[in-house]
């Protein structure tokens, strides 16, 4: 273990570690770089949103949305977004119920990878095996559960 690698659990339990001692690569400075021109576009579109929106300057429904009638795992993640950078986190969650959760993790994904790429250090996190495994099913979960709550009770 590196000196700047930070155990999370003891040795016995599952174990997460944050490394960041390692050189960046050129592929891991590639991946800062594309979650930076992915992210930062989308959320500067977001913060504009509400002044775009009445100038007809915003997307119109999805390819499943207009193939179904229904709205897709990610519909509504534009306006929770939007309605994240305003503050307003009820009318977020009434949109998106992960939206704020998931505007967060954007932010920290772009300052993470940012400061990956000017200090020239990778930042990694390794799971357990069994770990990786139930992040997965929670993610999943989470977001079917997102999913099924606009189909079923928000009124999509």
């Amino acid at each position: 273990m590196s000196r700047f690698s930070v155990p999370t659990s003891p040795p016995s339990a599952l174990r997460l570690t944050l490394t960041t001692t390692s050189p960046a690569g050129g592929e891991e400075r590639l991946r800062s770089l594309m979650i930076l021109v992915l992210l930062v576009p989308l959320l500067a579109y977001t913060r504009l949103y509400f002044w775009l929106h009445p100038r007809d300057l915003t997307f119109d429904p999805s390819l499943f949305m207009w193939l179904t009638g229904k709205p897709d795992p990610t519909c509504g993640l534009t306006r929770t977004f939007a309605y994240t950078w305003r503050g307003d986190l009820l009318q977020a969650i009434h949109v998106y119920p992960l939206g704020p959760l998931l505007f967060a993790a954007s932010v920290v994904a772009i300052v993470a990878a940012g400061v990956s790429l000017i200090r020239g250090r990778s930042l990694s996190v390794h799971f357990d095996p069994r770990v990786r495994r139930l992040v997965y099913v929670l993610l999943g979960t989470a977001l079917l559960l997102n999913w099924l709550s606009k189909l079923l009770w928000l009124g999509m």
